[in-house]
């Protein structure tokens, strides 16, 4: 997911939208893309196997997540605030599957600090 999202961002920079570095031409971009969705549905099956169904529906709202990012990238939507929501809830989706994870996993303690995106140092002040 994380390659995905990184793809999907950098030909979202492309096409002028914020907070994103190292753009990337659609037209190569969407070849990378593809490519890194194939590996993301092959190495899923994994999480089916051995998730439980609390980490695997998390994970899928992060799928979705990312997804939605994805259709700005392939120019089928133009909203820079919408851009902005759709960024949020992957970072928020990909907490929240970590948090799940971790706990299917049996790793104790908090998860990792959020790596909300953009960043705070990356926003903007509202005027």
């Amino acid at each position: 997911m994380k390659h995905q999202i990184r793809i999907a961002q950098r030909i979202g920079a492309a096409r002028g939208f914020a907070n994103v570095a190292d753009p990337l031409e659609p037209g190569e971009g969407l070849v990378q893309l593809a490519e890194a969705e194939s590996r993301r549905a092959a190495e899923w099956e994994s999480v089916l196997l051995v998730g439980d169904a609390e980490a695997i529906g998390a994970a899928r709202a992060w799928h979705e997540a990312v997804w939605n990012v994805e259709l700005y990238a392939r120019g089928l939507r133009d909203d820079p605030a919408g851009w902005a929501s759709a960024e949020k809830r992957v970072s928020e989706a990909r907490d929240a599957f970590y948090a799940r994870a971790r706990r299917d996993l049996g790793i104790a303690g908090p998860p990792p600090p959020s790596g909300n995106w953009p960043r705070p140092w990356q926003q903007t002040e509202l005027s």
